[in-house]
């Protein structure tokens, strides 16, 4: 793996399957729905992760942004937000209604002075497909003092339900806890990392951890995914986490 480049793997892979990936989610460009958090899209507005403390015009920052759902949702909702995509053909299909900018770049060098932002945000995006240190750090460099940093990742319990041979998870644990924190098909580099070595790596660049939110699939809700997640699951566990941290 450490002969990888991983930011070259997968900006090829976003690059030659960026058209297909949102022609087969529409709910992206449906503004209702954004600025939301994870793959059943739960709203800002009921979570709150920035919209109680940050006044409007705060400068507010998505690393990895795909087509800039979320960054045009709080563009929206009152924020001066900016986008920052490693793939152009994510880029591509940009929606650039009320943003302040996009810019391809990768969230390990961002092309900000530091302490830009008052907030930052990342759902499903850069710190799915980058090792989290180099992107805590970046994030930590171009946050004011104060400022917060959210993020949504997949869970470490989906992690472990996750059967390698079927490409679906299950209901029992198949992996080890903590186990393949880099993972490569063939096609795309991605991370994982359990809840304590999250914390060690916030406390070690800086940040505080006020909130981790476990969100479960809203029972009878919509399916926006659907390669390998079974609803009936993530009804019943996290598929994923929701951190919350302060640069201190």
């Amino acid at each position: 793996m450490a002969k990888i480049n991983y930011l070259k793997v997968n900006e090829r892979y976003w690059d030659a399957n960026s058209d297909l990936y949102h022609d087969a989610h529409p709910e992206h460009f449906d503004a209702g729905r954004h600025p939301s958090w994870g793959i059943w899209h739960l709203p800002e507005s009921d979570l709150r992760i920035f919209t109680d403390e940050l006044p409007p015009g705060s400068r507010i920052l998505d690393l990895g942004c795909g087509i800039g759902h979320d960054t045009v949702g709080f563009a929206r909702a009152g924020f001066r937000a900016f986008g920052v995509e490693l793939s152009s053909g994510q880029l591509s299909h940009a929606i650039t209604d009320g943003v302040g900018g996009f810019v391809q770049a990768a969230a390990e060098r961002l092309p900000f002075r530091s302490e830009t932002f008052d907030a930052a945000f990342c759902d499903h995006g850069a710190f799915d497909f980058s090792p989290p240190l180099p992107l805590l750090r970046e994030a930590h460099r171009v946050l004011r003092p104060g400022g917060v940093l959210g993020l949504c990742t997949y869970s470490p319990l989906l992690q472990m339900c996750f059967d390698n041979r079927t490409g679906t998870v299950g209901e029992q644990l198949s992996n080890p806890y903590g186990d393949a924190k880099v993972k490569y098909s063939g096609d795309v580099v991605v991370f994982h990392s359990t809840h304590a070595q999250w914390i060690n790596m916030f406390r070690s660049c800086g940040f505080s951890v006020e909130r981790l939110v476990e969100p479960t699939a809203p029972a009878g809700g919509d399916t926006y995914f659907q390669e390998s997640l079974d609803r009936s699951w993530a009804e019943k566990w996290p598929a994923e986490v929701l951190w919350k941290v302060r640069k201190i």
